[in-house]
C-alpha cells in the first residue's frame, strides 16, 4: 500500500472512532438535576399539619429501594427549573407499604408544568394499593417542548379517588425526580 493509501485509511479509522465516541456519549445522561437535592429551595405548600410533611425517606417496596419525598395529600411541590436541551423529566412514585392494609383509599398523583402563562398537567394517576397497586409506578415525561425556559414542576398529591375527600393513611411518596438531558 501506498503512504497515501494509508492516510486515508488512518483517516478513515480517526474519523469512525471518533463517531462512534460521539454517539455513545450522547447517549449517556449528561446533565441531571435532582429534585431531591433541590427540595429545600422547593416552594412547599400543604393542609396537613404536624412536622415532616415533606421528609426524605428510603422507602423500599418488592426490593427496589428509593430515595424519595413524602408528600401528604392534600400537598404541592413546585420547582422553579430551566429546562436543558433535550431535556426529560422522571419519576416514580407509590404510597407507603406500611399503609397498604390500613383504613383508607390511595391517593393521586399529578405533575404539571407551568411556563408562567399555560399549566399543562403531564401526569395524572391514581393508585390504590387496596385495588392492587402495590408497586412503584414510574413516568418518564418529554419536556423538549419547554427547552431553555424557566419553568414550574408542580408535583400534587391529592386524596384518592379523584375528587375524594379521605386522606386516611395517605402516605404518597415522590421517588428520585429528575430532569435530564442526554446532552
Amino acid at each position: 500500500m501506498t503512504t497515501s493509501r494509508w492516510s486515508a485509511l488512518g483517516a478513515v479509522v480517526v474519523c469512525v472512532a471518533l463517531g462512534l465516541w460521539f454517539w455513545s456519549s450522547r447517549s449517556e445522561i449528561g446533565n441531571e438535576i435532582s429534585l431531591i437535592a433541590q427540595l429545600s429551595s422547593a416552594e412547599k405548600r400543604t393542609n396537613v399539619e404536624g412536622a415532616g410533611q415533606f421528609a426524605i425517606e428510603q422507602v423500599t417496596i418488592d426490593g427496589v429501594s428509593r430515595q424519595a419525598i413524602l408528600a401528604r395529600p392534600h400537598s404541592r411541590l413546585t420547582y422553579n427549573v430551566t429546562v436543558p436541551h433535550d431535556a426529560w423529566l422522571e419519576v416514580s412514585f407509590a404510597m407507603k407499604p406500611e399503609t397498604w392494609d390500613l383504613p383508607g383509599d390511595g391517593a393521586q398523583f399529578r405533575i404539571g408544568v407551568s411556563d408562567g402563562r399555560v399549566y399543562q398537567e403531564v401526569v395524572r394517576q391514581y393508585v390504590n394499593p387496596k385495588r392492587g397497586d402495590r408497586r412503584w409506578f414510574s413516568v418518564r415525561q418529554d419536556l423538549s417542548a419547554y427547552e431553555g425556559r424557566q419553568v414550574k414542576l408542580i408535583f400534587n398529591t391529592d386524596p384518592g379517588p379523584p375528587e375524594g375527600r379521605d386522606n386516611a393513611n395517605d402516605l404518597a411518596v415522590w421517588a428520585e425526580p429528575r430532569v435530564y438531558s442526554r446532552r
